[in-house]
């Protein structure tokens, strides 16, 4: 290569990395595998028995920064039709009019706003929950369970749990207090690979 080719290349190629060196590095989306994740939640019955519950149905879409976990991103969407306890009655009235109201809001969503490493597997998150015609502040303690790679492909995949407890009547849940406890406890775990 001549001398002036190099002296005209060399700046090319400079430029060319100072523009991609940052898309490189950074958050990446990452696929959460639907069979190996859940959304549940609890609430205290008449002040003594923590009441199970969890949603079928849900969106977890995640941007996960290896480097910088603080470069993350988590959002969930859940379509509130998809609650479930044991008790069919239960289901029904919590749906109903009393409660989530699904007619009038028939989902639930997070949004995170900061991730924050607190030590080498924990973490908090901290978004803006959407239910019932509210939206507010919601912190949740995550912890990261590692990572594996699959016996299907060896593609490597990451676990994260997170639980928030949350006063339900902040999104004007109110009914049936003193019966119900005002803290809802919500738990989300899910497994995740690179897209």
């Amino acid at each position: 290569m001549s001398l002036i080719a190099r002296r005209l290349l060399l700046p090319l190629l400079a430029l060319c990395a100072a523009v991609t060196a940052p898309l490189a590095a950074g958050a990446a989306p990452y696929k959460v595998d639907q069979s190996h994740a859940f959304v549940h939640f609890e609430v205290t019955h008449l002040g003594i028995f923590p009441y199970p519950g969890r949603f079928k149905q849900f969106r977890i879409e995640l941007d996960y920064d290896r480097a910088n976990v603080e470069n993350s991103k988590v959002e969930v969407d859940i379509p509130l039709k998809s609650l479930e306890t044991d008790d069919w009655l239960m289901n029904e009235t919590l749906l109903g009019d009393q409660f989530f109201d699904v007619r009038n809001f028939p989902k639930m969503s997070f949004e995170s706003t900061s991730i924050k490493r607190t030590g080498e597997d924990t973490g908090i998150i901290e978004g803006e929950l959407t239910l019932h015609g509210f939206t507010k502040t919601v912190r949740f303690d995550a912890k990261f369970r590692g990572t594996a790679k699959s016996p299907f492909g060896g593609k490597s995949i990451m676990a994260v749990t997170a639980v928030a407890e949350v006063d339900r009547t902040k999104w004007g849940l109110t009914a049936w207090r003193p019966f119900v406890g005002n803290t809802v406890t919500i738990r989300i775990g899910f497994e995740a690979s690179p897209e």
